[in-house]
Parts: C-alpha cells; sequence; structure tokens
C-alpha cells in the first residue's frame, strides 16, 4: 500500500482538518496581536500633574586611574530626592522643586577616605561636611514633555543657604562646585535623557547631547544616539551609545599637554508610557588621556555614571 491514495476524500476527515487549520490560525492571530512587534509605535511624554509627588533615588560614581603609579582616586554619591510638581502649563511643562531628603558621599584617594551622611550630625571636620548639609535644601526645575531640563531656579539661594551652615573655606568651595548650575544640568541629562519628538517602535533611534566639566579641558561634550529595544505593554526599554567631543581650542589652551584618547558612552532608559514616568535612566562614561609630565608622557584612565530610579510614588 502507498503512502498516499487518490480518489474521494472522506467529508468528515477533511472537515476535521479544516477546523484544526483555523483553530491554529486563529491561535497564532491572537498571540501575535498580544506580542510587542517592531511596527508598534508608542508616543514618549512626561505625563507630570500638579500635586503629584515622586521620590527618586540617585546614584553618582567617579574613578579615575592616575599616571605613574600615583595611584587612584574613587567618589560615590548617593541621595534621596523628593520631586513635588506644583503646575503644569498649557504646553506641558512641569514647574518641580526638588528637595535632598538624604545624601552619603565618600572619596578615596592615595591620602585615605573621607565620608559623609546627612543621617550623621556629627562635623567631620572636612570638606564633606557640605554633603551633610544639602539635607533639606532644595531647587526649582522646569522639565518640558521630553523629559528635557529647560529652567532651574533657586540655586544660589541654596548656596548661600549651605554657605552660612559650614564655616569650612574648602567645604563652601565643595559646594560652588558640586552645585554649580552647569555641574547640575550635567547630571540632570546624564540621568534623564531627553525623549524624542516623534512617536517611536522598536528600533528607532534618536540623538541627544550634553556637556559636563572636565578638568584639565574645561568641559567635554557627549552625544549620544539612543535606540528603543523593546516595547511592552507599557515598558519602553531604550540603550544607548556614544561619542565624546571637544573644543577645537580646548587642548591648546590647557594648563598642561592633553590628548584625549578612547571614549565609550553607554546609556540606558527604562520609562513607564501609559504613566508617563521614568522608571531608570543612567549614562555611563570611560574616557582616556594622555598627560605630558615633566618630558614623559602619562595615561590618565577615568570613568564617570549617573544613574537615577524612581523609588515611591
Amino acid at each position: 500500500m502507498g503512502l498516499y491514495r487518490t480518489g474521494r476524500q472522506n467529508p468528515r476527515l477533511v472537515g476535521s482538518a479544516r477546523t484544526a487549520l483555523l483553530c491554529a490560525a486563529l491561535t497564532l492571530s491572537v498571540a501575535g496581536a498580544a506580542m510587542p512587534t517592531a511596527t508598534q509605535s508608542v508616543q514618549l511624554v512626561w505625563k507630570l500633574e500638579a500635586g503629584t509627588e515622586l521620590r527618586y533615588h540617585w546614584r553618582i560614581h567617579s574613578a579615575t586611574e592616575l599616571p605613574q603609579g600615583m595611584g587612584s582616586v574613587t567618589m560615590r554619591m548617593e541621595s534621596t530626592q523628593r520631586w513635588s510638581v506644583s503646575e503644569v502649563d498649557g504646553d506641558g511643562n512641569a514647574t518641580v522643586q526638588v528637595t535632598t531628603e538624604w545624601v552619603i558621599m565618600s572619596v578615596d584617594g592615595p591620602m585615605g577616605m573621607i565620608s559623609a551622611d546627612s543621617a550623621d550630625e556629627t562635623d567631620s571636620g572636612s570638606p564633606l561636611d557640605a554633603v551633610r548639609a544639602m539635607a533639606g535644601t532644595s531647587y526649582t526645575i522646569i522639565l518640558d514633555p521630553r523629559g528635557a531640563l529647560v529652567g532651574v531656579s533657586g540655586v544660589e539661594e541654596m548656596r548661600e543657604t549651605l554657605r552660612t551652615r559650614i564655616a569650612n573655606p574648602s567645604a563652601q568651595a565643595a559646594i560652588d562646585r558640586m552645585l554649580g548650575e552647569e555641574a547640575l544640568r550635567s547630571q540632570w541629562a546624564q540621568g534623564v535623557s531627553a525623549l524624542p519628538t516623534d512617536a517611536v517602535g522598536v528600533g528607532s533611534t534618536w540623538e541627544t547631547r550634553f556637556s559636563r566639566p572636565f578638568s584639565p579641558l574645561g568641559s567635554i561634550t557627549v552625544a549620544t544616539v539612543h535606540e528603543v529595544e523593546y516595547i511592552g505593554e507599557d515598558l519602553v526599554v531604550i540603550g544607548g551609545s556614544g561619542a565624546v567631543s571637544v573644543a577645537d581650542d580646548a587642548m591648546a589652551s590647557s594648563p598642561i599637554p592633553v590628548k584625549l584618547g578612547d571614549a565609550s558612552v553607554i546609556a540606558t532608559t527604562r520609562f513607564d508610557a501609559g504613566r508617563g514616568l521614568l522608571l531608570s535612566g543612567a549614562v555611563s562614561l570611560a574616557l582616556q588621556m594622555t598627560v605630558a609630565m615633566d618630558d614623559q608622557e602619562g595615561i590618565i584612565d577615568t570613568f564617570s555614571s549617573v544613574a537615577v530610579e524612581l523609588i515611591r510614588e
């Protein structure tokens, strides 16, 4: 008997086969509708409302490997901030009071380690006492619907408050460096990457740029290309990588001869498109410089990262 038969087919068998095929097709259709696809698109917009309070946890880390066996310097800082939304205008720009509720910082280098925790009421006599005094201080920002920082106010008043709390001159200088408007804008741009203006799908890309202080070059510009990696029911996961550049005259005007070497930028963002809230964001930067010291060249490797995560609404 052959493997296949010709002739009249059994109607019952034919009907059963058709039913099975229809069920299979229906199952695949439903499953495909439930799964995110590359053609699914979503508009990424912050949806802050007046009266909303959010709490975000910030982590800042930097490490520098000094040349010629001089050792390394590592800095870590963490803080909890309360965001109080006071108003949202007709264009979707949100005015937010940012209050530091808790902060801790440590610096470890060739001379040893120092640290400060705002929960500790004892002065250490070190420049890091400025960190302890930050708890309870606040300033105001304006975020546009893309999450870009378009306005900052109250920074100088906050610094003046801290200066009156701390008598140590070196601590006062540390306040000016940490809480300058340029430094704050750079920190925000690293932790809170601006979203695109158009709707996006998996594979969509856009670019953001920010500048940050960087000694001895004055400042560097970080350009990051973001790409949507996943779209779920509300969750959107965004990756990114980028490049670093400096102004044409920055290296020539540097107090010490310096050349910019290899650099890498890695970015990650998790955004709740349904609620219009940043769940987490981070940018890390690895950079190498070659400097001339005593007629010899030395290599300085640096790493820095800023990360922010929603911890409570």
